[in-house]
């Protein structure tokens, strides 16, 4: 077994942390009516509600989300990450814009209305408690594409301080790639990473990562069903974890 004191824990935050599905259709779809379209928002729909879920899996950092509200509004279905990629890869020209509107929209919504920000982004059972249980012990870290401040704004409504050092945004570049450079700052050797998109996986980084994917995310059934990649429910997650 590895030594655990040579070991950093890398927890992703949307969809292993955070339930924060309700908060990205919301400020994805105004980002996406009233930022990029430059219309009033309609009402929306059960139906939509439920195709934007169906396809959240597919979704690896922020402006992705008003990817989804363009296939519905298409009439696209995207059943696979090739699909996905595929039309993120049409329209790569506004992937900056698609980023800049859904922070915006974000930014504005915590502003405006901080108590349906916060009830829009409730942890997952239990969670709390993990968090607190590791909250000395600084080789939990949390990685996302998600932006810091934001990530520290949501653990504190939830009564959890946690240093800022310890949440990292990995932005545009590939989490494994980021992991293993964290790894060199930081004199690891080696990690453990939980995530709930498989796609975070791919890469061959030079040191080890343990990689493992999170059963109660926005995960699809045959990432889980393939047994090709370590799963962990969220019961076990804290025996995955040093406290």
């Amino acid at each position: 077994m590895a030594d655990r004191n040579d070991t950093l824990w890398f927890l992703d935050f949307d969809g292993v942390l955070c339930d924060s599905l309700p908060e990205c259709y919301a400020v994805s779809r105004t980002a996406y009516w009233t930022g990029f379209l430059g219309l009033p928002e309609p009402p929306d729909a059960p139906s939509e509600r439920a195709e934007f879920a169906r396809m959240r899996p597919l979704i690896r950092r922020g402006a992705d989300y008003l990817l989804l509200h363009l296939a519905i509004r298409e009439g696209i279905r995207l059943d696979s990450q090739e699909g996905f990629d595929a039309l993120a890869a049409r329209e790569a020209d506004r992937d900056a814009l698609f980023h800049e509107l859904f922070y915006r929209a974000r930014s504005d919504l915590l502003r405006r209305d901080p108590e349906r920000w916060f009830a829009l982004n409730p942890l997952y059972p239990g969670v709390a408690e993990i968090l607190l249980r590791n909250r000395s012990n600084r080789a939990v870290l949390i990685l996302s594409t998600k932006e810091a401040p934001f990530i520290l704004e949501i653990l504190r409504h939830h009564g959890v301080e946690w240093d800022a050092d310890r949440v990292l945004c990995s932005g545009k570049e590939p989490k494994l790639g980021y992991i293993d450079r964290i790894l060199a700052e930081r004199g690891a050797s080696r990690a453990v990473f939980v995530d709930d998109q498989v796609d975070h996986f791919r890469g061959t980084p030079e040191r080890p990562v343990r990689r493992v994917l999170a059963e109660w995310g926005y995960v699809r059934p045959e990432w889980i069903e393939s047994g090709t990649v370590e799963t962990v429910s969220l019961a076990n997650l804290p025996a995955l974890l040093p406290a």
